[in-house]
């Protein structure tokens, strides 16, 4: 069994709204083990990116508020922490690329100068140090012309390169955990393919783990050596990679990998479908809160939360259908 280098027990994020509260995580257990790609997919409104802000303690009060669970890092529980000791921790141990590069930059400041300021702020280096490594950062993502692009601002880069130096940013201090939002959205297939092959060798050259959220199950299976599938705030399978495409048990995860078109036959096919949307997470369903889409679903499912069933060999399964199985 590898190192645990972060576990997640128990987490539970609200967000208090005029409307009601927003229960986006209900109770979620993750382990990420060092060394590992680890990635979680859904559809959207799943919580799989606040999961990820949650881990990071940057879930925006108000109206978010992580209200229960333990985040243990290191020995310590990140939620118990002081903000001036998650700061330390922050774009240091644990980085993160987030969704949308554009939106992340600050539009007024070079690309060097933002780079410069995480290696300043966590390495204690000079300024005239930190805009050096700051290139040689962005050398180390294969960006052509590093000098030059360390003294552009944000709107003068295309999105891949965007891309690059964001993922040079959170790699600047070599953290132990790195968390990739959907780094590819928006992103040419070619340049997706870049990026990709980028993490793939980053991974094994600074040997740290990775935590990749996105909604394409192709990129799950080219970069991912474990799998958790989300569903209104619920982890609701875990498994190897290979597992989850040869031998997918919860219903929804299977209704993922069916909607994957195939190339297996030369006839054109309707592709299959999930029928329904996720629930409104104000008012989920009672039960199982995949139950109204759920083919196989029982009177069961309806009045009861499914626990965790063991499957053998790290695959764990959150549904009724295993209830005969070992209970995690």
């Amino acid at each position: 069994m590898p190192d645990v280098l972060i576990s997640v027990k128990n987490l539970k994020t609200n967000f208090y709204t005029y409307a009601g509260v927003v229960k986006a995580l209900d109770g979620i257990n993750l382990d990420i083990y060092k060394g590992e790609t680890i990635g979680l997919v859904g559809e959207t409104g799943c919580g799989k990116s606040v999961t990820a802000l949650s881990i990071i303690r940057l879930i925006q009060w108000p109206p978010g508020k992580i209200d229960e669970g333990t985040i243990t890092f290191e020995g310590r529980d990140l939620l118990k922490l002081p903000e001036s000791e998650m700061r330390k921790i922050r774009g240091n141990k644990i980085s993160m690329i987030f969704q949308e590069p554009m939106n992340s930059f600050n539009p007024v400041f070079t690309i060097g100068d933002q780079i410069a300021e995480v290696i300043m702020l966590h390495q204690k280096k000079t300024k005239k140090e930190a805009l050096a490594q700051a290139i040689e950062m962005l050398k180390f993502t294969s960006i052509p012309a590093p000098e030059r692009v360390a003294k552009s601002y944000p709107h003068e880069l295309s999105g891949g390169m965007l891309q690059r130096a964001m993922i040079s940013m959170a790699l600047a201090c070599q953290p132990e955990l790195l968390i990739a939002d959907e780094p590819t959205t928006a992103l040419d297939v070619t340049i997706e393919a870049q990026i990709l092959e980028l993490m793939k060798g980053l991974k094994t050259k600074m040997g740290a783990s990775i935590l990749l959220i996105t909604h394409d199950l192709g990129i799950i299976a080219e970069m991912c050596d474990r799998v958790g599938v989300m569903y209104a705030g619920n982890i609701v399978e875990l498994a190897d990679v290979s597992t989850i495409f040869k031998n997918p048990s919860h219903p929804y995860t299977s209704g993922l990998i069916c909607a994957i078109p195939s190339l297996a036959t030369k006839q054109a096919c309707r592709l299959d479908t999930i029928p329904g949307n996720v629930p409104n997470l104000i008012r989920p369903p009672e039960g199982c809160r995949f139950h109204p889409r759920c083919s196989k679903a029982m009177d069961r499912c309806k009045k009861e939360k499914p626990g965790v069933y063991d499957l053998g060999n790290g695959h764990l399964v959150s549904c009724f259908l295993y209830a005969e199985g070992q209970k995690q």
